[in-house]
């Protein structure tokens, strides 16, 4: 597959004009073929790391060896039943299926962090790396209060959303087939998603203020403080970059991207705040991400 050396995204076959950037196609192939998406010849140089070194553990790693002992236990109590002699109508069968669905869901879960374990590897290790920064007390604490505040409102936004299809749903349901248990079904589902969208943003908070104070861009995703974001690999992909300088104090790079789900594809965004001695190299990270997205947006009311 060719592609665009102005932007780094794929061509169509026989395209004149890049799809994502409008740039015109020259005759730059060579045997077919040119710099990729994340190739070093299509970040023209754009290297900011001299100097700079970040330094963090394997989180994903972690994570997969986590559900790897997770799946041999659930193995293991899918044979509790013959071994301990537990009838099957005594709670054998019962045992056996939720074991058996989980060690499915172990082989997925294993499956994807693997994947995410090998790139967050080839980041660390400074392939694709674009920009390190670290940040002073005060910037670092003004970033975390800020991305909770954002984080909540977002997160209960969904939840109004989720929760009014959810009693329209409900009450037609209930009304049709005259049954009081979808509405018990619907409120519990409710509840559900209540816990989450409440009870995530604290959970990311404390993340983020037990992390040490830095953050790096790279090509195929952002570190910030112990928060991983990839948007390679799996059906993710990186649709837009925002310059976000709203709040002076809190100048911000925002990263939005989404992956395939269940229900769609889930949209999520990496907020990577700028410190104050690097504006220069963020416009410079800024407009290049806007180049690859072809999507480069300014707050209302930024400076930049």
């Amino acid at each position: 597959m060719n592609y665009c050396s102005y932007c780094g995204n794929p061509l169509k076959s026989g395209a004149k004009f890049c799809n994502h950037c409008g740039q015109k196609i020259e005759a730059q192939a060579v045997d077919g073929a040119v710099a990729g998406p994340h190739s070093e010849n299509s970040r023209q140089g754009l290297n900011l790391t001299e100097g700079n070194k970040f330094e963090m553990k394997n989180s994903q790693r972690r994570i997969m060896n986590l559900w790897v002992f997770l799946l041999f236990v659930f193995v293991f109590l899918i044979f509790l039943p013959g071994i301990i002699g537990l009838d099957g109508f005594d709670g054998g069968f019962a045992l056996g299926f939720v074991s058996f669905f989980m060690v499915i869901m172990s082989v997925i879960i294993i499956f994807i962090y693997r994947s995410r374990a090998r790139q967050l590897d080839s980041i660390l290790s400074g392939e694709g790396q674009i920009a390190v920064w670290f940040y002073q007390p005060d910037e670092w604490t003004r970033f975390v209060e800020g991305d909770f505040a954002e984080d909540k409102k977002v997160k209960k936004a969904i939840f109004y959303i989720i929760s009014g299809v959810s009693v329209v749903v409900g009450i037609l349901l209930t009304i049709r087939f005259q049954d009081i248990l979808i509405a018990e079904i619907i409120l519990g589902l409710i509840a559900f998603v209540a816990v989450i969208a409440f009870v995530a943003p604290y959970f990311r908070l404390k993340k983020l203020r037990k992390s040490k104070a830095q953050a790096l861009i790279a090509d195929k995703g952002v570190i910030v403080g112990r928060m991983f974001h990839l948007w390679v690999k799996l059906g993710a992909s990186l649709d837009g970059v925002r310059w976000n300088d709203d709040n002076p104090g809190t100048r911000m790079i925002e990263f939005t991207y989404s992956m395939p789900t269940r229900n769609g594809r889930d949209q999520q965004i990496a907020r990577v705040p700028v410190p104050e001695e690097k504006e220069a190299e963020a416009r410079q990270v800024f407009d290049y991400f806007a180049k690859i997205t072809g999507s480069g947006e300014y707050q209302e009311g930024g400076n930049y």
